[in-house]
């Protein structure tokens, strides 16, 4: 009996704690600006069990971040805008980013830096010098113009992107 009531306490104490946690993260405005203001929130949190949240973030600046500069190095350059001579035309890359300890702003910047760093492997597998036509796909969503959608739930957030490699 003593034994399953500290059990119980205990197990109260980590509900409170995950929930205060979870909390503290969300945000129920629709256009809630994040800490840097690359991103901004689109749709909070859906009632469907999990944590699903809806950004539409700056492609451009994360892209001449130093952290972007860092790991994309001198890969193939990344163009929003279409160009060159296309070798292989409208790949679509879904890259995710671990949330945890992270904050959703940074999630999906990395997310978005993973896919970018996908594409400049793939277009040098291909003997590209460029991807252009980089745009967001999320949910089939074409989303152009520098700006990407990024949904992040509980301990990931992801993008889906696509583009062309070019010569």
């Amino acid at each position: 009996m003593k034994t399953s009531i500290i059990l119980s306490v205990i197990a109260l104490a980590a509900l409170s704690a995950c929930q205060s946690n979870s909390t503290s993260g969300h945000s129920s405005g629709s256009s809630n600006a994040t800490s840097k203001g690359i991103c901004q929130q689109v749709r909070g949190d859906t009632s469907s069990g999990g944590r699903n949240v809806l950004y539409r973030c700056n492609g451009n600046a994360v892209l001449n971040s130093a952290e972007a500069q860092t790991i994309l190095g001198r890969g193939a350059k990344i163009s929003f805008a279409n160009g060159g001579s296309v070798i292989k035309a409208n790949l679509t890359t879904r890259q995710a980013a671990n949330r945890v300890g992270n904050s959703d702003e940074a999630t999906c910047e990395r997310a978005f830096i993973n896919a970018a760093k996908k594409f400049q492997e793939t277009a040098a597998g291909l003997g590209g010098s460029r991807v252009t036509g980089f745009q967001s796909y999320l949910n089939k969503n074409v989303l152009s113009g520098g700006q990407y959608e990024c949904e992040v739930g509980t301990f990931h957030g992801r993008v889906v992107m696509r583009g062309d490699v070019a010569r």
